[in-house]
């Protein structure tokens, strides 16, 4: 009797340190969106603003933090829908520097997989 008692103390014992581990459900993901000019100039800095909405929610976050030619966020995993306008300076190859008016979009990118999630966006000049 002592033995099935001790039995059923330690089961609760062990019952009750698993129901106290913390459980992570990751449901944030990290973006990490690249913008690319043509090949024949090189982007030495990118000033615009990223627009995200999710297409499930309709949420939209919004940042300007590029560092070079990458802007990085924090999102919620899922599907979005990406618009970005700004100014990049561009070196050309015959060493010319010069701002040039640009835009990127995307009406489909899907950031679900843990970690970082790349994706690159090609460049529309606008001038």
């Amino acid at each position: 009797m002592k033995q099935i008692f001790h039995f059923i103390i330690i089961t609760i014992l062990a019952t009750a340190i698993n129901a106290c581990a913390p459980v992570e459900d990751d449901i944030l993901t990290t973006a990490r969106i690249i913008v690319a000019g043509s090949d024949e100039s090189v982007l030495s800095r990118v000033q615009a603003q990223v627009k995200l909405t999710n297409v499930n929610t309709r949420q939209v976050t919004t940042t300007a933090d590029f560092v070079g030619s990458a802007v990085t966020v924090e999102l919620l995993r899922g599907a979005y829908q990406i618009d970005i306008e700004g100014v990049a300076t561009c070196q050309s190859p015959d060493g010319m520097t010069r701002m040039r008016q640009f835009r990127c979009q995307s009406d489909y990118v899907e950031f679900v997989k843990e970690g970082q999630n790349d994706t690159t966006l090609q460049m529309i000049f606008l001038d």
